[in-house]
């Protein structure tokens, strides 16, 4: 028991002195670290729906300028590259892809632009070339002399154009050398128009088909009102002069070339009324060919061209008639000259018989003995 009360003892001296001695400083705990959050990327600035909606008018607009220029044909690589610009962006923004509708787009516009820049000015260019062809069939026309205050407005309408493309508005010089065109055009129908008139007129065609003179009529003075506020207006009215002069001209050479071929099918049923084709049979062949050209022109609508032919045909026949008809008339009077010679012969014999008594003609006498 001794041993055991001393092992306590022992341990509790050993915690005793344990719990007497000096603690050590307390260690600080370290100050805590504020983390700063990282910064969040940069937000894309919002696309508005207004804004691509303007951006895509624009675009849409320049290439509206492109296609009516004709651009696709003059320069088809600048117009396909901007093209294939335009088609996605337009295709994102029906699907509302914001983004990828601003970056086509934003890229078609400027090429679209420029296209426009570089090939409106080949296409004022050539607008100026063809405005100078309309001037040179005008003047070959005589416009000079049939239609000389019509050429003056044209060539105004002319210099006007011109002068837009010298002071750089490619655009209003490419409509104005529209309309001088088609100035010019009406100038040069509206002298081919008058040119026709007059020989209507020469021929005294009018009559013969009065609706179109008098409508043609119309149309001319309409081109002369109109030539210088609305030029295309004045083609238009032009091309009807024309066209309807044209078609009185054309009945009056049908009516004419008809009326000839009567004629000459007289003389041709004459002649063969006297049996030419066999009388005169190299003559007649050839007035027959003569005719048969005749009525083929005509039948081809080449009306004008007829008529002269059957002129032609009817003076043949007319000859063939005359020769035949003497070559008849010779025949005829042979023909009795001989019958009268006959007759004569025959009285003569008779008058002999008379004179000779019985005896001096046997033949008589034993005729007559035979009566008795």
């Amino acid at each position: 028991m001794t041993i055991r009360r001393v092992s306590i003892l022992g341990l509790a001296a050993a915690v005793l002195l344990s719990a007497c001695a000096t603690k050590p400083p307390a260690v600080p705990e370290p100050e805590p670290q504020i983390v700063e959050p990282a910064p969040e990327p940069p937000k894309e600035p919002e696309i508005s729906r207004e804004d691509l909606e303007a951006l895509h008018g624009r675009v849409l607009a320049l290439r509206k300028d492109a296609f009516e220029l004709g651009l696709k044909d003059v320069m088809p690589k600048e117009y396909e590259a901007a093209e294939a610009r335009y088609v996605p962006g337009k295709a994102a923004l029906d699907a509302d892809d914001r983004p990828t509708a601003k970056a086509e787009l934003g890229a078609a516009e400027p090429l679209f632009a420029d296209l426009v820049a570089a090939g409106g000015l080949k296409v004022a260019q050539a607008r100026k070339s063809d405005a100078a062809s309309a001037r040179d069939r005008a003047l070959a026309a005589d416009a000079q002399s049939l239609s000389a205050e019509a050429l003056a407005t044209a060539e105004a309408a002319l210099a006007k154009a011109d002068a837009a493309l010298a002071s750089g508005d490619v655009k209003a010089a490419i409509d104005a050398y529209a309309l001088a065109i088609a100035a010019f055009d009406a100038v040069a129908k509206r002298s081919a128009a008058v040119a026709v008139k007059g020989t209507v007129d020469e021929l005294d065609y009018g009559p013969m088909d009065s609706g179109n003179y008098a409508l043609a009529g119309e149309k001319l003075a309409a081109v002369d009102s109109l030539l210088g506020t609305d030029p295309k207006a004045a083609q238009d009215a032009s091309e009807e002069a024309l066209l309807r002069y044209r078609l009185v001209l054309a009945k009056g050479w049908e009516l004419t070339a008809g009326g000839k071929r009567q004629s000459a099918e007289r003389f041709k049923i004459d002649a063969e009324a006297i049996k030419a084709q066999v009388a005169v049979k190299t003559e007649y062949a050839e007035a027959k060919s003569a005719w048969d050209t005749a009525v083929a022109v005509f039948a081809s609508g080449d009306h004008e061209a007829s008529a002269p032919l059957f002129d032609n045909a009817q003076a043949l026949f007319e000859a063939v008639y005359e020769t035949a008809a003497a070559k008849r008339a010779a025949a005829e009077k042979a023909i009795r000259a001989a019958s009268a010679k006959n007759e004569e012969s025959a009285a003569i014999a008779g008058k002999g018989d008379e004179n000779l008594g019985p005896s001096d003609n046997p033949e008589a006498a034993a005729s007559e003995s035979a009566e008795d």
